[in-house]
C-alpha cells in the first residue's frame, strides 16, 4: 500500500485538487492510500471526501520562530537581488527596514556572482531546515507516507512539508497561482518536482528557482476543465433567472479584488453604476458584482436593492487562508458567469484568464477610484508586474486609466465583441496551455507515476 499526503490550506486548493479530476482519479488507483490535510475538517467535509482509502486530518499549525524569520527574510533579499524581478523587488522595497536590509545585503554579497548568491540561498535553506522543529512526527509514524503533495508553497504552516524534506520523502508541489514564481520569492521548502499550468511558469521555475527542466511538469489549469463542456452549464435563461438578471439587457460583470490590492473597487462600481443610470452604455445593460472571497461586504451594502445591479458572493465562508470553501455549484456558477457576461471588468486579476477562456472581452481598471495615487501605491503598477505583463503584451485586453476610458472600452466591446479576439486567443494559448478538459487527469497520472517510480 502506497501512501500520499495531500496538503491543502486554502479554498482555492480544495477547489483545484479535491473538486477536480486530480482527486477523482487519484482515489481510484488500487493500492493507494490518501491522507488529506485540510483546514476544514467538519462532518460535511469528511462526508464529502472520506472513504475506505481516504483519511482526513487537520493541517498542523506552526509559526516561524525568531531564528527562522530573519533567515527567511535574508534569503528573500538575496533571491530578489539575484532574480531581479520587478514584482518581488517592488514588494520588498515597500517593507520596513529596507535601508538596513539593503546595507546588510551589500555587505554580504559585494560583487558576488549569481552562482555565489545561489550557494548563499541554498545554505540559508539548510539552516532553516536545521532550526525548524519536527512538529509532524505523529502523522509520519501513523501513516508512513511515500509521497507528499503540497499545493500552497508559500503557506505559513509548513510542518509536514519541512518534515518530509528532512526525512527524504519524495515531494511534489502543485503551483496554484500564475503569479507565485515571480511575486512571492524563493520557495520556502524546495520540492523534488513541480507542476505548473503552462510554459511561461515552467520557464520561471527553471530560470528563477533553479530547477532542471525535467523536474517541472506542465499540466494546464485543472479548475478550468469544466470550462470545456458547456453541457453541464445552466442555460442562459435559467442562469439569469437564478441571479435576478434581465435577459433583455447586456451583462457587465465586475469582479473585485482583496481589500489590500483593490480597496477602491466599490468606488469604481459606484462610477459604473452612475454611468448605467445615465444611459452611458450603448445598449441597455446591468451590472453584476462578484466579490472576491476575501473582500469585505460592508463596502457593498449600499448597492443592495439597486435596480439592474446584482451582488454575487462566491462559495461558503470557511477558516481557510482565503476565507472560503468553494462548492462544485460555485465552480459552475463562475464558469456560467464568465460565459454569459458580455464584458468582464477587473483589476489585474486571474479572472482575466477565466473570462478569456470563454473568449469574453475584458477591461482592466488602472485607476484608483476617486483618488489619484502615486505610482508606487497605485494599481497602475500591477500592469508592470512580471506575470501580468504577459497579458498586457498580447493586446488581448483593454486597460482603462479613467472612468471615461472604462466606459468607452466597455462600449467598444458591447458594440463588437470580436475586437481583440486574436489577443485573447494568444492569452488562452499561453496561460491555459491546453483547454481540453484533461488537466486534472494529467496531474493525477503524473503524481501516480512519480509515486510508483523507484
Amino acid at each position: 500500500m502506497k501512501t500520499i499526503f495531500i496538503i491543502l490550506d486554502s479554498g482555492s486548493a480544495i477547489r483545484n485538487i479535491l473538486r477536480t479530476d486530480v482527486f477523482k482519479i487519484l482515489k481510484t488507483y488500487s493500492g493507494v492510500k490518501i491522507v488529506i490535510f485540510s483546514p476544514i475538517v467538519d462532518n460535511d467535509f469528511k462526508k464529502e471526501f472520506r472513504a475506505e482509502n481516504i483519511f482526513i486530518e487537520p493541517v498542523p499549525k506552526w509559526k516561524a520562530n525568531p531564528l527562522i524569520k530573519p533567515l527567511r527574510s535574508l534569503k528573500k533579499d538575496l533571491w530578489a537581488n539575484n532574480a531581479d524581478l520587478f514584482t518581488f523587488k517592488h514588494k520588498r522595497e515597500k517593507r520596513k527596514g529596507r535601508f538596513i536590509r539593503r546595507f546588510a545585503l551589500k555587505a554580504l554579497t559585494g560583487k558576488s556572482s549569481n552562482r555565489r548568491l545561489d550557494s548563499y540561498i541554498k545554505f540559508l535553506e539548510r539552516l532553516e531546515l536545521f532550526f525548524t522543529p519536527s512538529l509532524a512526527d505523529h502523522y509520519f509514524k501513523k501513516y508512513k507516507p511515500d509521497l507528499i503533495c503540497y499545493t500552497t508553497i508559500y503557506s505559513k504552516d509548513l510542518c509536514i512539508e519541512i518534515e518530509g524534506q528532512k526525512r527524504g520523502i519524495k515531494t511534489i508541489c502543485l503551483i496554484q497561482s500564475w503569479d507565485n514564481p515571480t511575486s512571492k520569492g524563493p520557495f520556502p521548502v524546495r520540492p523534488d518536482r513541480v507542476v505548473v499550468w503552462n510554459n511561461i511558469l515552467k520557464d520561471e521555475v527553471v530560470n528563477y528557482h533553479d530547477f532542471a527542466e525535467d523536474k517541472v511538469f506542465i499540466s494546464g489549469v485543472p479548475q478550468f476543465d469544466i470550462y470545456t463542456d458547456k453541457a453541464n452549464f445552466l442555460p442562459k435563461g435559467k442562469f439569469f433567472k437564478k441571479w435576478g438578471l434581465d435577459t433583455e439587457r447586456k451583462l457587465i460583470t465586475y469582479t473585485t479584488g482583496t481589500p489590500g490590492t483593490a480597496p477602491f473597487d466599490h468606488e469604481v462600481i459606484e462610477l459604473l453604476y452612475e454611468a448605467l443610470h445615465k444611459n452611458s452604455f450603448i445598449d441597455p445593460s446591468q451590472l453584476l458584482i462578484r466579490l472576491h472571497p476575501k473582500d469585505k461586504y460592508g463596502c457593498y451594502k449600499k448597492f443592495e436593492d439597486k435596480p439592474y445591479l446584482v451582488i454575487q458572493r462566491p462559495g461558503r465562508p470557511a477558516q481557510t487562508n482565503d476565507n472560503w470553501n468553494p462548492t462544485r455549484e460555485d465552480m459552475y456558477g463562475l464558469a456560467e458567469l464568465m460565459n454569459y457576461s458580455d464584458v468582464v471588468i477587473n483589476v489585474a486579476s486571474t479572472i482575466t484568464i477565466d473570462a478569456v477562456a470563454f473568449d469574453t472581452p475584458v477591461v482592466n481598471v488602472a485607476f484608483d477610484g476617486y483618488k489619484t495615487k502615486p505610482y508606487k501605491d497605485s494599481c497602475k503598477r500591477y500592469y508592470d508586474y512580471d506575470h501580468y505583463k504577459n497579458i498586457v503584451k498580447t493586446s488581448g485586453v483593454k486597460i482603462a486609466y479613467s472612468i471615461g476610458e472604462l466606459i468607452d472600452y466597455t462600449n467598444l466591446y458591447l458594440r463588437d465583441p470580436s475586437i481583440d479576439a486574436e489577443g485573447r486567443r494568444i492569452i488562452r494559448e499561453e496561460q491555459c496551455w491546453k483547454l481540453d478538459g484533461n488537466s486534472g487527469r494529467r496531474i493525477a497520472e503524473y503524481i501516480f507515476q512519480y509515486l510508483m517510480a523507484s
